[in-house]
């Protein structure tokens, strides 16, 4: 039998490694800044005093570990890494990279398949170990009990201080609060009445908006005119019931979700201070709030069910604000289906119909569609520069790399679609769902009552997308 002899691949010790850094904290609370911060210093200094380490930069979120989903760095990291622009991650612990353990092993696995190590610096491990996949499932294990603990004990404690008389708020319209004593402010107490008895009579938002501006009345903050949110947290909030509860939000993949779980027993500290209105008017208004919405809030509904799909698609620059769809019928005779806003006055109404906006895209895109000579090159051109831009800022701006390389990596993924885009932009037929215009244009922006600006969809970031000029067609846009 012939001998075989392997050969293994020699690495070389002294190949720069370009290294990042990533940082988390699970809230946004301004007591674990401090953290977050230190966090942040220690990667900077781990990876700056190696001289085989290239410091990439310190990629960073406030969100909560139970999930990798809306932690936006962490995911542009991944991405860069997956990418060949990280060769080595380095984050404080299991616990800052993450608690769930299918995410965590999945991570490190793909991470590994592209020949990215990651080191946990608590823990003193690195991917490299050939038990790590184990190790990993112990530790993780151990980080989520030890954090469901936490929780626990927290709620316990928030909960024991609520039943003493304890106290967590420090500000809320029609009170006066010092430490642990509430005392109702009439004046104030009288107009949170009045738009509860508004509420439960059958009126609206809009009438009780209405009502409160034509009495003079400003908000808390000194606004002439109310918003509904306003108004709806209003109603919602237990503590004009003379009520305090707990668990009111709680994280579902990483979002902070409200919830009606607050009218649980077991999640109410009842009578805790004087009563604005009566349990029987906030119970009752709770109780048509809940009737009339379509989203029940025990549950985590989706962006995507609870936005149109005209969510953040047409901007007005006159009034900073993204339009909102709605069904207008004039006399009851007509259906027309409009995107408007108003600026932050609740005035100057910027609107264009959706049948307008629709002609206006379908003009554009076809008028694009007919360059199909030079128009990959363009695109292509338009992606390579932004790439060699991204390159040429790295070493200029070491503050700004996270947010460099975030882009680059944003559109080498761009360049890869890039071929699919094109075709569909020379195959281009007239269209009749917005749906089918958002996976061909990113943000349609209106810049005063004839003008808009239509922005490709070649890239999910706003700035690296590239401008298709103005439609031939000219529409009035509507403003008042």
């Amino acid at each position: 039998m012939n001998n075989v002899t392997v050969i293994r691949a020699i690495s070389n010790p002294q190949q720069i490694k370009r290294v990042a850094g990533y940082a988390r904290v699970s809230t946004k609370d301004e007591h674990q800044d401090s953290s977050f911060n230190l966090q942040i210093e220690e990667l900077e200094k781990e990876i700056k005093s190696n001289p085989l380490y290239e410091y990439v930069g310190v990629f960073k979120d406030k969100k909560s570990g139970t999930d990798t989903k809306g932690r936006t760095e962490f995911n542009a990291m991944i991405d860069l890494a997956t990418l060949g622009e990280i060769d080595i991650i380095i984050t404080k612990s299991i616990t800052r990279f993450a608690r769930n353990i299918v995410d965590t092993i999945k991570t490190v696995r793909t991470l590994k398949s592209h020949n990215v190590e990651v080191i946990f610096l608590k823990e003193n491990i690195s991917t490299l170990d050939s038990s790590i996949e184990f190790i990993l499932s112990v530790l993780a294990v151990h980080a989520e009990e030890e954090s469901g603990n936490i929780s626990e004990n927290v709620k316990w404690s928030v909960k024991r201080k609520m039943r003493k008389g304890g106290n967590f708020t420090t500000n809320l319209f029609g009170y006066k609060i010092e430490g642990e004593t509430w005392t109702i402010v009439e004046d104030k107490a009288k107009i949170v009445r009045m738009i509860f008895d508004m509420y439960i009579n059958g009126k609206t938002y809009k009438n009780i908006i209405d009502k409160l501006f034509d009495m003079g009345i400003k908000t808390a903050t000194g606004k002439d005119r109310w918003h509904p949110g306003t108004i709806e947290s209003m109603l919602l909030n237990e503590k004009y019931a003379g009520h305090m509860s707990l668990g009111k939000t709680f994280i579902y993949k990483g979002s902070e979700i409200r919830s009606d779980r607050f009218s649980l027993l077991n999640n109410m500290i009842r009578d805790h201070h004087p009563a604005i209105v009566s349990p029987y008017i906030f119970e009752k208004a709770l109780e048509l709030r809940n009737s009339r919405t379509r989203n029940k809030k025990d549950e985590y509904v989706p962006l995507n069910e609870r936005v149109t799909p005209y969510y953040q698609f047409v901007y007005s620059e006159q009034n900073e604000r993204f339009l909102r769809y709605i069904v207008e019928r004039p006399k009851g005779k007509y259906v027309i289906p409009t995107l408007f806003c108003y600026n932050k006055e609740h005035n100057n109404r910027v609107m264009i119909t959706v049948k307008n906006l629709f002609a206006v895209l379908n003009d554009a895109l076809s008028n694009l569609s007919k360059q199909n000579d030079n128009l990959h090159d363009k695109f292509n051109n338009f992606i390579e520069s932004n790439i060699n831009k991204c390159d040429a800022l790295f070493d200029k701006k070491e503050s700004e790399r996270t947010t460099i390389l975030s882009n680059k990596a944003s559109l080498i993924k761009s360049r890869k679609g890039l071929l699919n885009y094109y075709k569909r932009i020379i195959n281009f037929k007239e269209m009749n769902d917005v749906e089918d215009f958002r996976k061909l244009v990113y943000k349609v922006t209106i810049l005063d009552q004839t003008n808009l600006v239509i922005k490709l969809s070649l890239n999910p970031i706003d700035n690296l997308n590239l401008l298709l000029y103005s439609s031939d067609i000219n529409l009035k846009i509507g403003s008042s």
